[in-house]
């Protein structure tokens, strides 16, 4: 490192942890550095400041040469010309790799418009948070035609497309089809926010769409934008995996702080393929789902989609049914009188209303196969677990004189157990009463009433 070299300096405190900086000067135990601003001026707010030479204990790589403490050497900027030859779109061909040097490189393409980015077989993907126009059938089509022509091994001079999910999901299908047959997995992972519910409905959508017969006409490939499909109407294998999709996200997505359609569980999606590359179907297995945001969830969040649809969407007619009683609700919306529901605040979504959720999610059972009676049963039992949320309780001296719990609200309790398809009585005893088996006895503990609340 030699005076004038642009390197990256990490910074405790401020919002970007690594700053743009340039080496004045260096010595036998130090380098002294200046920071630069965007267009490559000096910072002019902040004087030169040392950075202590690493020893070889501390230094993790000898292959740069004196290692510096909080020091990163800078990549050279890329040209028009480099950038408009995709000479970023792997940071494996980056001469340095580190923390600064990804996070730079993965900055640049998203203030283009480039939320994807390679590094090696793994691609990197920034969430927008906005619709971008990069999954049209065009789009699509163009993946489709150039991962058939890498599987041929025809094209090899031709220039391949950017990083994309497509190109992903197209990988994975040609591995597939190969002499081999070989099962593959495509592992969708990032944190809240991230977009792991999207990329893998753009993942779906691509493979299905691969493994639909070329004469069978598909859904609208852009994604977001939805398909309305009669109930009546015989689906495709294709539309009804896809169909699935706001089902799952109706009953295990929620809002939270950072992200309107959190999924609030773990998904395997299995693709089943003949050998002619044909899809032939799909099972869906979830774990791990968030049970604990049924009772709780934080100010700003939401429960899961599913019980603001059915509150905010309901006919008259279901209201009737469900026994939400509108004229009891002193003042309040549905959502916020719940307390299942409106702990949070109960607010709204900012793609779409609940009273469009409640529809869709409707539609895409009726598309699945489910009859008036499933969907009614279904409904009934969503509607149950918000009635046993409003379940209070008091007290009353037992025989032995120990406080214990008794139903506040006989009403609210078997509303709940008419919703359930639960027997009323066996329902008021689960809810105030503790049961232990050993060996075969069975020993009945009444609850106090905070622990009938608790529980």
């Amino acid at each position: 490192m030699e005076a004038g070299t642009r390197v990256w300096s990490y910074e405790s405190s401020g919002e970007d942890p690594w700053i743009l900086s340039e080496i004045i000067s260096r010595s036998d135990n130090s380098i002294k550095l200046k920071h630069i601003i965007a267009g490559g001026e000096e910072e002019s707010s902040k004087s030169s400041f040392d950075r202590p030479l690493l020893t070889n204990d501390d230094a993790t790589s000898s292959s740069e040469g004196a290692k510096y403490e909080g020091v990163e050497l800078a990549n050279a900027q890329l040209s028009e010309a480099d950038i408009a030859e995709g000479m970023d779109n792997d940071m494996i061909s980056l001469p340095h790799l580190h923390e600064p040097a990804i996070l730079h490189a993965v900055s640049e393409r998203y203030f283009r418009g480039e939320i994807y980015t390679w590094t090696g077989p793994v691609l990197i993907a920034v969430n927008p948070f906005q619709r971008l126009p990069l999954y049209t059938r065009e789009i699509l089509e163009s993946y489709r035609q150039e991962g058939f022509i890498r599987s041929q091994n025809l094209g090899d001079n031709a220039k391949p497309l950017g990083p994309h999910v497509y190109s992903i999901a197209d990988r994975s299908y040609r591995q597939m089809m190969a002499e081999e047959r070989k099962s593959q997995s495509i592992l969708i992972s990032g944190e809240s926010g991230a977009g792991k519910t999207e990329t893998t409905k753009i993942v779906m959508l691509y493979l299905t769409t691969l493994g639909t017969p070329e004469d069978s006409s598909g859904p609208n490939v852009e994604v977001g934008v939805e398909e309305v499909h009669d109930s009546n109407e015989k689906l495709s294998i294709m539309e009804r995996v896809l169909q699935s999709n706001p089902i799952l996200e109706a009953f295990g997505n929620a809002k939270t702080l950072r992200n309107d359609n959190s999924s609030r569980f773990g998904k395997f999606i299995e693709l089943g393929f003949n050998r002619a590359g044909i899809l032939q179907g799909a099972k869906v297995q979830t774990y791990l789902l968030e049970k604990v945001r049924i009772g709780f969830h934080a100010s700003g969040e939401r429960n899961y989609h599913i019980f603001y649809q059915l509150l905010r969407g309901a006919t008259e007619e279901q209201h009737h049914k469900y026994c939400f009683h509108d004229g009891l609700t002193g003042g309040l919306e549905l959502a916020n009188y719940f307390h299942l529901t409106g702990q949070g605040g109960a607010p709204t979504l900012r793609e779409f209303t609940d009273e469009e959720g409640l529809k869709y999610t409707l539609k895409s059972m009726r598309s699945m196969g489910w009859d008036e009676g499933k969907i009614d049963m279904v409904l009934s039992i969503v509607a149950g677990i918000l009635h046993l949320g409003q379940v209070k309780f008091e007290s009353k001296m037992s025989d032995g004189g120990q406080e214990v719990a008794q139903i506040a609200d006989e009403k609210t309790v078997a509303d709940a157990a008419k919703l359930l398809g639960v027997d009323l009585e066996k329902l008021t005893t689960a809810l105030t009463v503790r049961i232990i088996v050993t060996r075969g006895d069975e020993i009945r503990i009444d609850l106090a009433p905070d622990k009938a609340q608790d529980a």
